[in-house]
């Protein structure tokens, strides 16, 4: 009876330690397969990981050249704005005289020529100063025009160009003023008001937001802030009748476009 046991005994002893060596030998080589497997995933995300740095450098490296091109040209359009201001400046204790359209034509081409990196809301703030510019220049057949509409011209001319200097260092970050181009804005939707003749709509305005070149940049934009349903009033007349009327919707398409824009951007910051 005791051989029977022994025997039993070294038996299960036996299976035991096989159990035991299959038990190890598969804990050793599933720790291999997961250190393999851990490996290829590490050398797969590597791999994914340098590619993204090296497409995250590439945007980078543009966005860097982009900054610095866009940087210069705007550096330039800033020196063309005050070359242009000064062309206009004289003594105010002295008569003032209109400037020769040289002096316009030189900015227009830096305009142009630095449009790719301008911006639709930078095109359209320089548009009214050129339209300002364009009132201080001679020509023959015209009037010329009076010391205080010079002047008046020139401080306007100057108020825009701070402006579009602070949208300038807007774009740029290094400032963080919410909407630089705001005042200039309105000033240009009240321009669109007082510019043209249309008998149908009593036009131009004959409301108090009526431009006239004895009153400041800053007086005539805070009047305007007080009087933004009148100015919208306005330019729903403006955009309504030529609407209505094709045979001057085509010719008038820019200030009708402009107008848009503008209620638009009067609704929006309602």
């Amino acid at each position: 009876m005791e051989n029977i046991y022994r025997v039993a005994f070294i038996l299960l002893s036996s299976v035991g330690g096989a159990a035991l060596i299959i038990v190890g030998l598969s804990s050793w080589l599933g720790k291999v397969w997961a250190n393999r497997i851990l490996e290829s995933e590490k050398a797969k995300y590597a791999k994914e990981l340098d590619k993204i740095r090296h497409q995250f450098q590439i945007e980078l490296d543009q966005l860097s050249i982009i900054h610095e091109n866009q940087k210069n040209s705007f550096q330039r359009v800033i020196k063309a704005l005050n070359k242009s201001i000064k062309a206009l400046e004289q003594p105010y204790d002295q008569g003032w005289s209109p400037i020769k359209d040289q002096n316009y034509h030189e900015l227009q081409r830096v305009i142009i020529e630095e449009s790719l990196f301008l911006g639709s809301e930078a095109e359209r703030a320089l548009n009214i100063f050129m339209k300002f510019f364009g009132r201080s220049i001679y020509f023959p057949d015209d009037p010329l025009p009076s010391n205080k509409m010079l002047r008046n011209l020139y401080e306007h001319m100057g108020f825009i160009a701070e402006r579009i200097r602070e949208y300038f260092r807007k774009r740029i970050g290094i400032s963080d003023e919410s909407d630089p181009l705001w005042d200039v804005n309105l000033l240009s939707a009240c321009l669109l008001i007082n510019d043209y003749h249309f008998r149908e709509t009593d036009s131009p305005t004959k409301t108090n937001l009526k431009f006239e070149y004895d009153i400041s940049p800053n007086a005539f934009v805070e009047k305007v802030k007080l009087n933004l349903d009148v100015l919208k009033e306005e330019l729903r007349k403006f955009i309504d009748y030529l609407e209505l009327h094709p045979e001057d919707k085509s010719t008038f398409f820019k200030p009708l476009s402009e107008a848009r824009y503008y209620l638009k951007l009067l609704d929006d910051n309602a």
